[in-house]
């Protein structure tokens, strides 16, 4: 009983040592936890309800979408200099129409912030296809 205990150990502690084994995945590259941060705050962001939350809780949600989206630029321009600059773009526009909405509050300019958060998550979603083949 020993003995047959012993060799299905070894047995299976080398089969856990394979390179083959499924339980080791080769690393992923940096962008695609970077893009799938950034894919999570966008989320976040779009769960804030603009006009009960208000525009604290978009600033705050703008923050840690900021941090990853710099993440993402950090890690994918080299390969994706094209897709990062669309990114940004949008996010300067989610940006903009949140200070005007700050600067002047009524419901046409939440109704704005609402919509760029919707434009720029649609961009984020096509970037995360285009670097799914990476990952």
């Amino acid at each position: 009983m020993t003995r047959t205990l012993a060799v299905a150990l070894l047995v299976g502690l080398s089969a856990g040592c394979s390179s083959t084994s499924p339980a080791a995945p080769e690393s992923a590259p940096a962008v695609c936890s970077s893009t799938d941060a950034l894919q999570a705050s966008m989320t976040d962001l779009g769960n804030v309800e603009v006009v009960q939350d208000g525009m604290a809780a978009v600033q705050k949600s703008l923050t840690a979408v900021q941090s990853d989206l710099q993440q993402v630029v950090d890690d994918a321009s080299s390969q994706y200099s094209t897709q990062v600059d669309e990114l940004q773009t949008g996010f300067d526009g989610v940006q903009t129409a949140a200070k005007a909405a700050v600067d002047a509050p009524s419901a046409s300019s939440l109704q704005a912030v609402k919509a760029a958060i919707t434009a720029f998550g649609t961009d984020v979603r096509g970037f995360a296809d285009d670097v799914a083949s990476t990952c």
